[in-house]
């Protein structure tokens, strides 16, 4: 490949230098009849040499000019037909066209490449400028399934490109490459480096975004490789990045839409059960009205009417709950002594019917706390409805009410299966239920909805284990205390 392009180089100076020969015999064989002065001849051979450098390059030109002093010397520096010089005046006269001509044979061709140079990047800009503005008009479906790869090659006429997504794994290709070119664009992507081959046109570049490396573009057939390669690249990191942002938001506009139809189901369905459960619960006070039951008869309606209390609470809370999901939080703020809402909270739990022990820990002093009692009290039952739930009968469960540096602490601690450490993080998520779950009812719902309501009061609410170990959890409710004055301030707005 190397030996075929230096021909063709030797060919195109050849076909340049041709011309100019015929030129400078011409004026010879004009000029040689008369015998001029060495100096006109000279004038006319120097100024050949200008305007033939103003098209050629200075290879060609260079070899015109030495064409030029031999046909100086051998027809017009005596003695003629010779190459000798008798006059030491003529060597110099002979030095300085041959200085001044390839001076300025020099210097036109300089500002002939830097012409074609400035020229060429403007082409390139108006490409590039041309470019860029189809891909930012591209919709997000084209830049997600990377559709965009045919305007590169149509744009910089590229014989292929490929474009390999570091992120997503994913290499997409256009055109019909003739050296593998696939290949070469996923090797540079794995060993960090670009590579280039100007014999074949090949460059090859990592897509970096900031110190991150994301991809590789490879283009064959680009004419300036070393030039328009990187900025080239620019714009494939760029359109990688874009399809990114397009498949997360796509990812998160769908998830939304979810959770808003699973709200919706959730809502739906807590109605319909409010009037069946009404039903039977009418149906079996008219039972226990219509005459005597006997002992057998006695129990069952007790049993329908405490199941179906049952099913009524709790259809109520998956109402509450579902509709505080829906909707923004926004708490009245009262001043709350946090240890005496939950000393009223508590109460019910201490003679729950499974056996399980409460153990109230709490100071003598009041802990002060601005919050909206009804929605605090919803956060704290849900971590005391899932302690008694998911602890074994019997077994102890335990809440502090603590102060630490400038907050309010509830901790709530049980002794059931300890949450595994993958699951730390997702069970505040809407829905999710672990694995020690699934054979204990439940929405999934209530951790994230208690989340959100000690968010809507300034505090957060986390799994806590640093102060318990073994199979104990312990969830802790974190609120700022009230400063001193705010019962004031609240009363004034």
């Amino acid at each position: 490949m190397t030996r075929s392009r230096q021909a063709i180089r030797f060919r195109k100076i050849a076909g340049q230098v041709i011309p100019g020969l015929a030129s400078i015999a011409a004026i010879t064989a004009a000029c040689y009849p008369f015998h001029p002065d060495l100096a006109i001849v000279g004038c006319f051979y120097l100024l050949l040499v200008i305007l033939f450098s103003a098209f050629v390059n200075f290879a060609a030109s260079a070899v015109v000019s030495l064409f030029a002093i031999f046909c100086l010397d051998y027809f017009f520096v005596p003695p003629l037909l010779t190459l000798s010089i008798d006059r030491p005046a003529n060597v110099f006269a002979l030095l300085t066209f041959l200085a001044t001509s390839l001076v300025i044979t020099r210097l036109a061709s300089r500002a002939r490449d830097e012409a074609d140079k400035a020229n060429a990047r403007r082409k390139d800009l108006a490409r590039l400028y041309e470019l860029a503005s189809k891909l930012v008009a591209l919709g997000p479906d084209v830049a997600v399934k990377r559709g965009y790869l045919n305007l590169f090659r149509g744009v910089f006429d590229l014989r292929a490109m490929c474009l390999f997504d570091g992120v997503r794994a994913a290499l997409a290709c256009d055109g019909q490459s003739n050296h593998h070119l696939s290949l070469l664009t996923r090797n540079a992507y794995i060993s960090g480096k670009g590579y280039d081959d100007p014999d074949r046109g090949i460059a090859v570049r990592c897509l970096w975004t900031g110190s991150r490396n994301v991809g590789a573009a490879g283009f064959e057939g680009l004419s300036d490789g070393e030039a328009m390669a990187g900025s080239l690249a620019v714009l494939a990191a760029a359109m990688i990045q874009r399809a990114h942002s397009f498949e997360a938001a796509s990812e998160a506009a769908a998830a939304t839409q979810v959770e808003v139809l699973r709200s919706a189901i959730l809502d739906a369905f807590a109605h319909q059960f409010k009037t069946p459960l009404a039903a039977i619960l009418t149906a079996a006070g008219g039972i226990r009205e219509a005459g005597p039951l006997v002992p057998a008869q006695e129990e069952m309606v007790e049993t329908i009417e405490a199941q179906s209390a049952g099913l009524g609470k709790l259809t109520t809370k998956l109402l509450r709950m579902a509709r505080l999901d829906r909707d923004e939080i926004k708490p009245r703020l009262q001043f709350t002594d946090l240890s005496a809402l939950v000393d009223r909270i508590t109460g019910p739990y201490r003679h729950e019917p499974n056996g399980h022990c409460l153990v109230l820990d709490r100071g003598a002093d009041p802990v002060n706390v601005m919050s909206d009692p009804d929605m605090l009290s919803l956060a704290v039952i849900q971590l005391l409805d899932n302690a008694f739930r998911y602890s074994p009968p019997g077994s102890v469960v335990t809440v502090a009410v603590e102060v630490e540096a400038d907050a309010a602490l509830i901790r709530v601690t049980n002794q059931g299966g300890a949450i595994l450490p993958e699951e730390e993080q997702r069970i505040f998520d809407r829905f999710y239920r672990g694995a020690a779950s699934h054979q204990v009812s439940g929405t999934g719902l209530g951790l994230y909805v208690a989340r959100k309501i000690v968010s809507a009061h300034g505090g957060n609410l986390e799994l806590d284990s640093r102060h318990y170990y073994g199979n104990d959890t312990t969830f802790c409710l974190r609120l700022p205390l009230a400063k001193e004055g705010a019962r004031h301030e609240l009363k004034a707005s």
